[in-house]
């Protein structure tokens, strides 16, 4: 008889790439995972992940099994949702923000609700508004990017508070305790996020670029920044409530260059045809416990 249940885990683990983040999904614990995924190479009598300190890859029989039941576990998922009393919902949650900041808002909803779970996907901005549109996830929560980037009449932004984002540098920085100009800043190149993120909008502006500027602006996912602030002596501008524990440890500095940089958004998105009575509570209790 086919384990139905083997091949959902499956399938989250190669969706996921990391045990980690597949228990946070499953509420299962690693251990459960990594013995359910040998029970089904077992009955394959395949291997199907690659393993490594970087996470769990499909190989070859994995790819190929992979494309053999992801269209019928997801028709099976949404039919389950239909037929059950509690609706799951899914969570989609920006790469980069700290969990610290919703997750007083999920246990606040888990005292309430206690038949209902949140799975949380943790998403980049581009494939966040593309799993709100094909209704992939129930609701977004993120920074406030550009409309551009999603289809205004489908989906709808909630602010809930502000974040900051401020220039930094590492401890051994040349930069640490000079006081640099604008004009200084222009002919240093400031490492930030892509271009549609309001660290990378809000830096054009108090530099004061003009339109026929060469713009001096590296832009480098936040995981590619951290990396370079350990072996390159670079000036970056992120959100200082992302590396509030570097700053805490003196990993990383403030520059106090007498600039602001504007604040920037924080709340949540949701699909507008895609709401129901446990979305809305969820909705209701993140606007009001996490604000900073």
């Amino acid at each position: 008889m086919v384990n139905l249940e083997l091949y959902r885990i499956f399938k989250i683990v190669a969706d996921e790439e990391n045990l980690t983040k597949a228990s946070e999904i499953l509420h299962i614990s690693q251990p459960a995972i990594t013995k359910h995924i040998k029970n089904l190479e077992n009955e394959l009598n395949v291997e199907l992940f690659k393993r490594s300190k970087y996470g769990m890859i499909l190989n070859e029989n994995g790819k190929k099994l992979y494309l053999q039941i992801k269209d019928s576990i997801d028709i099976l998922s949404k039919a389950d949702l239909i037929f059950n009393i509690h609706k799951d919902i899914k969570l989609g949650v920006h790469v980069n923000m700290p969990n610290r900041i919703y997750n007083k808002g999920i246990s606040n909803f888990y005292e309430k609700n206690n038949n209902i779970i949140i799975n949380i996907h943790r998403l980049n901005a581009t494939n966040m508004f593309s799993a709100l549109e094909k209704q992939e996830i129930d609701l977004a929560f993120s920074k406030k990017y550009s409309d551009e980037l999603y289809d205004t009449n489908k989906i709808k932004f909630i602010r809930i508070g502000d974040l900051q984002d401020v220039f930094i540098v590492n401890s051994n920085s040349q930069y640490l305790n000079r006081k640099l100009s604008k004009s200084d800043l222009r002919n240093i190149t400031i490492y930030t996020l892509k271009k549609f993120s309001s660290a990378y909008q809000n830096l054009v502006k108090v530099l004061e670029y003009k339109s026929d500027d060469k713009i001096n602006i590296a832009n480098v996912d936040f995981t590619g920044i951290m990396e370079l602030l350990k072996c390159r002596d670079i000036i970056a501008v992120v959100t200082k409530e992302y590396i509030e524990d570097q700053l805490e440890t003196n990993e990383l500095h403030l520059l106090d260059l007498g600039i602001s940089l504007p604040p920037a958004e924080y709340g949540i998105y949701y699909n507008v045809n895609n709401k129901f009575k446990e979305l809305n509570d969820l909705i209701e209790i993140l606007k009001d416990i996490c604000k900073l």
